[in-house]
């Protein structure tokens, strides 16, 4: 991966920019850990300097903006996904690209050809009558010339992890996020070796790491195997090994997520093998214990950081409360419950003593 830094677009301090979906708009919900992707961003351009940033609604306008940054969704896959669709509203959505004249940015992946996609479903019952509305040739035009954003700034420090690692973002910080990611794979594929492919960042540039995986090697894998326990402890060990070999002067490890009950209903995208866990929540539980004070070990015996989650978000009998929970479902954090408070641009009143 060669990243690409918004910084480098040369874009004015004073310049007036919109965060817009593509399809659809961006989630208003404050627990949508889909939304808070974008709120990152947002944070980290105003914290760049381009304090005039806006996260556009359904129904709001292009005018008056420099600069448009689209959001094709944390679960794009290179394919828009037309739930009803080319419909009135993707037709009115896509005259708005269409007829905006400022430069366009995508985060994180290359901008779909929207022509062409809509060009093949010209045909389609669901398609809408007004399509004729749109200039298709003109739309390929502007997504051609959509420039790909990967980071904002280039920054030295990276937040580095699976899809719950943002959680622990801090301003100042890059951020690398890989939905699925496993310490296991991590470390069998080699830490050093991840961390540059995925993030397209060599760890020689690196002063600052924050590294948060391990939620989903306990939720899914630890316990098919035999001596879990002793499998977690082989793994930090050799987490330490690796992370000492980078030499990166400041090292912070992300403790796991407590267990929340087994009654909560997550999303069947949260599933592996066809359950949503793995092991009853007494071994679960006894594996993030055993897997923090591990980390609490070897961060101690390096002079790392560590960053624990606050015991009020533990229930009476030890369980992660869903009120700091994304709503309806899902095994994420709300980003109300995130270390940076990304709506008011500072630190989350429930990590104060961070």
């Amino acid at each position: 991966m060669t990243p690409n830094f918004f910084v480098d677009s040369k874009i004015s301090f004073d310049a007036k920019i919109g965060i817009d979906g593509l399809e659809r708009n961006i989630p208003a919900r404050k627990h949508s850990h889909n939304a808070a992707w974008v709120r990152l961003y947002r944070n980290m351009l105003q914290s760049a300097g381009w304090k005039n940033v806006t996260i556009l609604g359904n129904h709001d306008t292009y005018e008056g903006y420099d600069v448009m940054i689209f959001y094709p969704g944390i679960s794009y896959n290179g394919t828009i996904n037309f739930f009803f669709g080319i419909d009135d509203n993707v037709v009115r959505r896509f005259a708005r690209i269409q007829d905006f004249e400022g430069r366009t940015f995508v985060l994180n992946h290359d901008m779909p050809t929207i022509g062409a996609t809509v060009r093949k479903r010209l045909a389609n019952k669901s398609t809408s009558l007004n399509v004729g509305q749109l200039n298709l040739n003109l739309l390929d035009e502007i997504c051609s010339a959509t420039e790909r954003i990967d980071y904002v700034e280039r920054s030295s420090k990276l937040c580095f992890g699976d899809s719950h690692c943002f959680s622990a973002y801090l301003p100042g910080y890059s951020v690398c996020r890989n939905d699925g990611l496993t310490l296991y794979s991590i470390l069998r594929d080699g830490l050093e070796k991840v961390i540059e492919e995925k993030s397209g960042l060599s760890v020689d540039y690196l002063t600052h790491l924050t590294f948060y995986v391990g939620n989903i090697d306990i939720r899914h894998h630890l316990c098919r195997q035999e001596n879990p326990q002793e499998k977690v402890h082989a793994m930090i060990i050799e987490l330490a090994h690796q992370l000492k070999v980078l030499k990166i002067p400041n090292v912070e490890i992300v403790q796991v997520l407590p267990i929340e009950d087994v009654s909560r209903k997550l999303p069947k995208s949260g599933y592996y093998k066809g359950t949503p866990y793995f092991g009853s929540w007494e071994e679960r539980a006894r594996l993030v214990n055993t897997f923090n004070m591990s980390v609490d070990k070897i961060a101690v015996e390096n002079n790392w950081s560590v960053f624990r989650w606050p015991p009020a978000f533990l229930s009476k009998t030890g369980e992660l409360e869903f009120d700091y929970m994304e709503r309806p479902k899902s095994v994420h954090l709300s980003p109300l419950a995130y270390r940076w408070d990304l709506f008011e641009n500072e630190l989350n009143f429930l990590h104060d003593n961070d």
